[in-house]
């Protein structure tokens, strides 16, 4: 695999923007913090900047999510930037959850909604990624390279591949905010598991229903252990040696698989180290699931 990703943080990106001439941002939703600071600081100084955010977020009721973003964008317009929300409801191409920003030709990727402190961000800047990130992100069009990929179908398409890889493996470790039987991921750890690899699996508590407690307690039974958490962050990790990270949950992607995401395959020796210590915490400080 290539070796031109890199571990990064919050810090790393907001001080790219201090200097990048172009700037493209994209999120779910955008909060106010060192980010959205970071992107508005660049566009007063006259920075090229293009921000795209979801205009109808899932799980939404009373639509907070919503109306915070329209507002990230209207202040970002009164800047000078080219700043929109992507609207599905009119038919304007697919939901996007692609947490991503590009300076100038490097890009900057988040697995969740960039909030302030401890995100796992991974630096990377090889072009065919960068420029798959931009047509995604503008356009709606879902491209990919050899080891990444910008639509919810085909980023879990690659995590399903990575676990498939995995038949002689020892461990095999997956993190996903939310989780049903309807992803490929499910039905690789199923198998995984039932041929006596051990198998861990992380999923965020407040994600946990009815539907995913079922899948649950299926892999349970087939042998995954799993534990629940506050944490959202998405990975698998095979050994130690291989890894998949993205924005894309391990859900079925049957009626929404050309939303804009992200996925990432790597055996950056600094980004494996970062995942393996990140899903070791989280499963110390989770509780085991309970169908």
């Amino acid at each position: 695999m290539r070796q031109v990703i890199s571990l990064s943080s919050e810090k790393e990106a907001a001080r790219a923007m201090q200097t990048a001439r172009r700037i493209l941002l994209t999120a779910y939703t955008l909060r106010p913090g060192s980010m959205l600071d970071a992107v508005e600081n660049a566009a007063r100084r006259g920075a090229r900047v293009t921000v795209r955010l979801e205009g109808h977020p899932y799980a939404d009721p009373s639509g907070e999510l919503a109306a915070a973003n329209k507002r990230v964008v209207r202040e970002l317009r009164g800047l000078g930037a080219d700043a929109k929300l992507r609207d599905t409801n009119e038919r304007n191409g697919p939901a996007l959850h692609m947490k991503a920003a590009v300076c100038d030709g490097v890009a900057y990727l988040d697995d969740r909604n960039w909030p302030d402190g401890g995100d796992t961000i991974v630096r990377d800047d090889f072009r065919g990624d960068v420029s798959a990130i931009r047509s995604a992100a503008r356009f709606g069009r879902a491209e990919r390279t050899p080891e990444f990929w910008t639509s919810k179908r085909d980023a879990l398409w690659a995590e399903r591949r990575l676990l498939d890889g995995a038949r002689n493996a020892k461990r095999v470790d997956v993190e996903s905010e939310s989780f049903g039987s309807g992803s490929g991921v499910y039905g690789a750890l199923k198998q995984l598991a039932a041929s006596g690899i051990q198998c861990r699996l992380i999923v965020s508590r407040r994600d946990v229903n009815d539907k995913s407690k079922r899948a649950l307690a299926v892999l349970a039974q087939s042998g995954v252990a799993i534990r629940v958490s506050d944490s959202d962050e998405k990975m698998a990790i095979v050994d130690g040696a291989r890894a998949w990270i993205g924005s894309a949950n391990a859900t079925s992607s049957y009626a929404n698989g050309d939303q804009i995401d992200w996925g990432l395959r790597t055996d950056a020796p600094d980004v494996l180290r970062h995942l393996s210590r990140r899903f070791a915490a989280t499963w110390q400080a989770a509780t085991p699931f309970a169908a």
